[in-house]
């Protein structure tokens, strides 16, 4: 689709850069054709920009940008192949890590956890692009239960505070939080994140950002609005 567009316009400037040549060679109005080779230059600047190597070429430095901060990312989360780089591909929408001994995809990489941690990354780092080239992309991401792969029954000790299958499990949805709320404050004001989980920490930074708490009868679909 792309290439087909870019043909097009590529054909359509064509048309324009004949129609001026035809132009300037009937009248011979000297500030006349000074002002349409004016126009004749910006045509060329604007089929140059267009063209396909240009484009790629534009392609390839967001998709490198995009590349380093998801790397960085799955660094902080501690994901399975961190320590190798993270790659987003544009063509195939999924993501590699290059290992020396070979790229494993996303397919490929074995835990729940791994699943939820990538997607989580690569939509905060969409988004960092996103704000940073002005896109007129939706300022805000909604996440469903990111904790579930690793709090899987909701089992919560005497104060109420989600328990996993071991410390680990703890710390790395704190880290999976964390990570959300440093990506919130560095594009702050032009982000938001709205999560529905069922996790809970009894810890500052976790209790005051809590919105809405549904327990005993309060939901986010009020029992009143239900049809009986």
């Amino acid at each position: 689709a792309n290439s087909h567009l870019i043909a097009k316009q590529a054909y359509t400037l064509g048309r324009v850069k004949l129609y001026l040549e035809s132009y300037i060679e009937m009248d011979q109005n000297p500030k006349l054709g000074l002002e349409l080779k004016k126009i004749e230059e910006q045509i060329e600047d604007i089929d140059s920009s267009l063209s396909i190597e240009s484009v790629k070429d534009r392609v390839d430095s967001i998709i490198s940008l995009l590349n380093t901060r998801i790397s960085e990312m799955a660094v902080k989360l501690k994901l399975e192949h961190s320590d190798s780089p993270f790659r987003f591909d544009a063509n195939k929408l999924t993501i590699y890590a290059d290992t020396l001994d070979r790229p494993i995809p996303f397919s490929s990489m074995g835990s729940g956890e791994t699943w939820v941690g990538v997607h989580i990354i690569v939509h905060l780092a969409l988004h960092i692009l996103f704000v940073q080239k002005s896109s007129p992309v939706p300022r805000f991401l909604f996440i469903d239960q990111p904790s579930q792969v690793y709090f899987p029954e909701d089992k919560a000790d005497a104060e109420g505070e989600s328990v996993g299958r071991s410390d680990e499990d703890r710390k790395s949805v704190i880290r999976m939080f964390q990570l959300i709320i440093d990506v919130v404050k560095e594009l702050d004001p032009d982000f938001q994140v709205i999560v529905t989980d069922h996790a809970r920490f009894n810890d500052k930074w976790f209790e005051e950002r809590i919105r809405e708490r549904w327990r005993n009868g309060n939901a986010l679909i009020p029992r009143e609005w239900l049809v009986r």
